[in-house]
């Protein structure tokens, strides 16, 4: 629509009225913000910093830009803006590493009745995108505004390591905590011989963990435990060498668990907040002991966490479906269920969980109502898709320029995909860019994995040389962005076993 020679789109499901104000949000230009139409001043209209005042047909009007002081008002006289606890039963979590995602990702989550973390991003993502995390979760509250979405959401604070990370996430207002103590995590306790083995044992730190060697084995070696669930029921027993190798491994992640956890407790003051803990990125998968041993040393602990990331068997790389056997996935998997659901219950957390459509329905038929599904960088790739249809040649350079950070990228992710299996663009016709890059594994893993590069590079001058271009054609074409989010994500949520 034009204002007095002004191009402007409305957003009409954010159009809403309070204190006789009525309140929206419009894009002029690639600019979005967020304007107030009213006659008479009010604390709602003075909360906003306005950059353009005027009047028209006898209102007065207020146009404001969607920075972090106005997304501070925002959240404070409209709640549904605001993030709240994870609701009960199985829930999902949309990451945007670009920050115009969301209104694709509120629409899959309206449409199956889910509950979303909209603002979740890991530490390590903040630093590879240079994004704080108040622009993280201002992105999302103003998207939740100009998408009407008034049925809640989380902020996840994903893969937190450190104190630091806590209370930097804390300050802006995040709901959910995942930490991480895969730092602390003896990887190698499976590979020790019995002298070494009693040694590292004896060497835990038994004092943070409130006990001794002794009163550890007689906890948990000669008992049988039966768990028993609607799934069936499994007997966890422990020999001393399995405990052993078990406390090895993850104690010193249990501990490390126990301080961050005491800092949340302590900055909530009272307050509930969702926690999550992952030990997902580790060499080995998480056995039934080891999986009992967590959850039953955190309990002992007195911390009270909702959800549990394990490395479950198989290999889950991202960007690319699930690799592995889906029988031996499906019984251990069953079996993580019933220990999650007599132990809690608490969610089962499935990390790198985009696109892993051959496990899906085996997670909707154990774990109906229990299990979290984290997604990042399937919408990265869905938005390099808008790229390549409406400017193959950035594509192009994209891809040129990922090739070049390739090797360096990968290094901290498990992906099979080797530089020379890439395809060559060159060969590639533009209307099959598309199909080879963002369709095929190889293509897929080059891009996911190179985001941080990309959304950071800059030229001589220290401009963006990827990061505005994108963010321009998506918003250009933002309803084709957000329809094919949709449409990805349904796919993830109809093979889960979710209604629409």
């Amino acid at each position: 629509m034009r204002s007095r020679g002004r191009e402007i789109k409305v957003y009409r499901r954010s159009i809403t009225t309070q204190s006789g104000t009525v309140s929206l949000l419009i894009r002029e230009g690639l600019d979005k913000k967020f304007v107030m139409i009213y006659r008479e001043e009010s604390d709602l209209v003075e909360s906003f910093k306005a950059e353009e005042e005027g009047e028209l047909d006898g209102y007065r009007y207020r146009i404001c830009p969607c920075n972090h002081e106005n997304a501070l008002a925002l959240r404070r006289y409209f709640p549904y803006t605001r993030p709240s606890r994870l609701a009960k039963g199985s829930t999902i979590g949309m990451g945007d590493r670009i920050g115009v995602a969301t209104p694709g990702h509120i629409r899959a989550a309206r449409e199956f009745r889910i509950f979303p973390a909209l603002a979740q991003q890991s530490i390590r993502e903040m630093g590879r995108t240079g994004r704080s995390p108040e622009e993280v979760l201002d992105d999302v509250s103003w998207a939740v505004f100009q998408e009407g979405y008034r049925d809640g959401f989380a902020a996840d604070a994903d893969h937190l390591k450190t104190l630091e990370d806590i209370d930097r996430t804390f300050k802006a207002g995040f709901t959910m905590y995942t930490l991480d103590p895969s730092d602390y995590v003896d990887d190698l306790a499976g590979t020790y011989d019995l002298k070494t083995l009693r040694e590292k044992f004896d060497g835990l730190p038994w004092k943070e963990l409130g006990c001794d060697p002794r009163s550890c084995l007689n906890r948990y070696v000669g008992p049988r435990f039966r768990l028993r669930s609607s799934e069936g029921e499994v007997d966890i027993t422990f020999s001393e060498e399995v405990l052993m190798r078990s406390a090895v491994k993850y104690s010193k992640a249990i501990a490390h668990i126990l301080k961050m956890y005491n800092r949340l407790v302590e900055l909530f003051d009272g307050k509930r907040f969702d926690l999550e803990i992952s030990v997902d990125e580790t060499a080995s998968p998480t056995t039934p002991q080891e999986h009992f041993f967590i959850a039953s040393e955190l309990k002992r602990l007195g911390v009270r966490f909702d959800g549990l990331a394990l490395r479950f068997v198989g290999a889950f790389e991202k960007a690319v479906d699930y690799r592995g056997d889906l029988k031996m996935f499906e019984e251990t998997f069953k079996t993580h269920v019933i220990i999650a659901k007599s132990l809690g219950p608490y969610k089962l957390s499935i990390h790198s969980g985009s696109d892993k459509f051959s496990i899906y329905p085996i997670i909707g038929k154990w774990a109906k109502g229990m299990f979290h599904l984290k997604t990042a960088g399937t919408s990265y790739l869905e938005a390099l898709r808008v790229v390549a249809r409406h400017d193959p040649r950035l594509f192009r350079e994209i891809i040129d320029y990922s090739m070049k950070c390739f090797e360096r990228d990968k290094a901290t992710y498990m992906i099979s995909t080797k530089i020379e299996s890439i395809p060559d663009h060159r060969m590639c016709r533009d209307e099959e860019l598309e199909d080879v890059f963002l369709n095929r594994d190889e293509g897929r893993q080059l891009l996911h994995v190179t985001y941080g590069s990309i959304l950071t590079a800059r030229d001589s001058n220290g401009r963006w040389i990827f990061r505005d271009k994108i963010r321009k054609i998506l918003l250009e074409n933002e309803e084709e962005y957000y329809q094919l989010l949709q449409n990805h994500f349904r796919k993830h949520l109809t093979a889960l076993g979710l209604k629409g």
